[in-house]
C-alpha cells in the first residue's frame, strides 16, 4: 500500500518498535503520528502520573528518564536520543508512570495519543496488535535485565520432578480464570484444546530459574512463588500467568516458580503458546493485548524493586496484581477463525459448534 507521507513511513520502518508492522498495515500506524516540538525543560509526564501517550523522538532530540522510587531524590534511569521511543507502555494500558520524562534537548518528535491506539486495539486493528506484540517482546527483555539488577542469577539449586498431566479443561474450569470467563463459548471450546489442568495438593517446585520453557501457566487457584538465585522476587495469586517471557523470547527460565502450597493451574504448552501468539484472528488479539497488560503489570513491580542509592535491592513484591479482564469483544461470527488455527475439528464437533452459535446475535448458518 502506497504512503500518503513516504518519508514518515521511512522513519517509522526505522523504528525497532514498529518492526512487525508491514505495508499493508503501515497507513494505520501513520494515522497515529502527530509531529510536535519538544523544548529543554519540557516535563513529558511525571513520576505517577496515568499514560496518556508515547513519544518516538527525531533528530537531536533527548529526553531524560529519572525515578525517586521513595527516596528523596529522583535518579536519572536512561536517556532516549533520535528513533528512541519514551512512554510506550501508555499504549497497554493507563497506569502510572514509574518515572518522569524530561527534555534534555529540544528538537522534532512524534506523539501518539493513547486513546487513539486503544481505539485500534478495540476496533481489532491488525497494525495495533503487531505493535502490542513487539512491546511485549521488548518488556521480556527489560524483564530479564531488571531482574538481573535485582537478584543476579544463579543456581537455585532446586529439583523439577515432572508435574502430574492431567486432563483438558471442562468449560466450567476456563470459566474459573478470571479474564476467560467472558469469551464466547466456541472460543472457550476452542482454548480447552490448548490447555491442560494441572492439580497440585502441596508445595511443588514447578520449573526452575535456567531450565528450557515447557509452556505458560495460568494459576486458576492458588500461590505461586517466584524466585531468582534463592531470594523470593513476586507472589503470584490467583488470576494471574507466569513463564510467558520464556514462550515469547525463546530464552532459558529467568526465576524459579513454585506452589506455595496446593493449586489448579492451566498450562499452555510453549508450541501451542507461540502459535496463538503470533496468530491473526481476533482471540489472538484478545491473548497478545492479556499477555502484554500482565507483562506491564510485573515490569512496574520489578521497577520498585531495582536497587537505589539508600534502598537495597530484592524486597519482595507482596502480591503481584492479575489482569482480570481480557480486552472487550462482543460475539462475532468472527470467532469462528479461531477453529481453523486452534483447533483439530472431529466429526463430532459440529453439533457443539452449532449450539456455540447461538452465542452470536446473527442467524447462523448450519456448519455441515
Amino acid at each position: 500500500m502506497t504512503s500518503a507521507n513516504p518519508a514518515l513511513a521511512q522513519f517509522i520502518r526505522s523504528i525497532p518498535l514498529f518492526s512487525l508492522v508491514d505495508d499493508a498495515d503501515l497507513n494505520d500506524v501513520l494515522r497515529l503520528f502527530r509531529p510536535v516540538e519538544l523544548s529543554a525543560g519540557d516535563v513529558l509526564f511525571g513520576e505517577g502520573d496515568p499514560g496518556k501517550a508515547m513519544w518516538v523522538l527525531g533528530e537531536g532530540t533527548e529526553v531524560s528518564v529519572a525515578t525517586t522510587a521513595g527516596q528523596n531524590r529522583p535518579v536519572v534511569v536512561a536517556y532516549a536520543r533520535k528513533s528512541d521511543v519514551v512512554g510506550e507502555m501508555a499504549l497497554v494500558d493507563d497506569g502510572p508512570r514509574s518515572g518522569t520524562a524530561i527534555v534534555t534537548q529540544s528538537g522534532p518528535a512524534h506523539q501518539i495519543d493513547a486513546n487513539e491506539f486503544q481505539a485500534m486495539r478495540g476496533a481489532f486493528v491488525p497494525a495495533a496488535f503487531k505493535v502490542l506484540r513487539k512491546i511485549s517482546v521488548d518488556l521480556c527483555a527489560r524483564l530479564r535485565h531488571t531482574n538481573e539488577r535485582i537478584v543476579p542469577s544463579g543456581n537455585a539449586g532446586i529439583e523439577t520432578p515432572p508435574l502430574p498431566r492431567g486432563p483438558r479443561p471442562t468449560k466450567e474450569m476456563v470459566d474459573r480464570y478470571p479474564a476467560f470467563k467472558a469469551l464466547p463459548a466456541v472460543v472457550k471450546l476452542a482454548l480447552a484444546a490448548k490447555l491442560e489442568v494441572i492439580e497440585l495438593t502441596e508445595m511443588s517446585p514447578i520449573f526452575a530459574e535456567g531450565e528450557k520453557t515447557d509452556g505458560a501457566y495460568f494459576i486458576v487457584e492458588g500461590e505461586v512463588s517466584v524466585g531468582r538465585n534463592g531470594k523470593t522476587l513476586a507472589n503470584l495469586p490467583a488470576g494471574t500467568m507466569f513463564g510467558v517471557v520464556a514462550c515469547i523470547d525463546a530464552g532459558v527460565r529467568s526465576a524459579s516458580c513454585v506452589a506455595t502450597g496446593p493449586a489448579t493451574l492451566l498450562k499452555m504448552s510453549d508450541r501451542d503458546f507461540d502459535q496463538l501468539f503470533v496468530a491473526g484472528h481476533r482471540f489472538a488479539f484478545q491473548i497478545v493485548d492479556l499477555i502484554a497488560r500482565q507483562l506491564v503489570q510485573h515490569v512496574r513491580e520489578a521497577n520498585m524493586m531495582l536497587p537505589l542509592p539508600g534502598r537495597p535491592s530484592g524486597i519482595a513484591r507482596t502480591s503481584s496484581k492479575p489482569v482480570e479482564k481480557m480486552l472487550p469483544a462482543a460475539p462475532s461470527e468472527a470467532d469462528l477463525d479461531v477453529i481453523s488455527t486452534e483447533l483439530e475439528v472431529e466429526s463430532s464437533l459440529s453439533i457443539e459448534l452449532e449450539l456455540d452459535l447461538t452465542d452470536f446475535n446473527a442467524e447462523a448458518e448450519p456448519l455441515g
